[in-house]
């Protein structure tokens, strides 16, 4: 079990202030997730050994616009859809303006 000592440097440490029942009630509270956190790494995957999943890139190929005719053709369907357009810039009304 994790001594009282061992709480109120913790409790210094996290800046917390603790009254007096707290302190037994964290004793029985983080020891039980000691040895919790301790039976979860003791834990080996198949063979023995601890298992870790490869790493792979879930995003899209950066591919530019003028290899991909499919992005470039989604692109200008958003273009034309533009109410006001000026080139390949949307155009809006001001809606904030400065008190002179």
């Amino acid at each position: 079990m994790i001594s009282k000592e061992e709480i109120e440097k913790l409790a210094e440490l996290s800046r917390i202030e603790l009254r007096d029942g707290e302190v037994e009630s964290l004793q029985k509270d983080i020891s039980s997730i000691l040895d919790y956190v301790g039976q979860i790494s003791s834990l080996e995957g198949e063979g023995g050994k601890k298992e870790v999943p490869a790493n792979h890139n879930v995003m899209r190929d950066d591919v530019p616009y003028e290899k991909d005719s499919s992005l470039l053709a989604s692109r200008e369907a958003i273009l034309e859809a533009l109410p006001k357009r000026e080139g390949d810039y949307n155009v809006v009304r001001k809606i904030i303006q400065k008190d002179e």
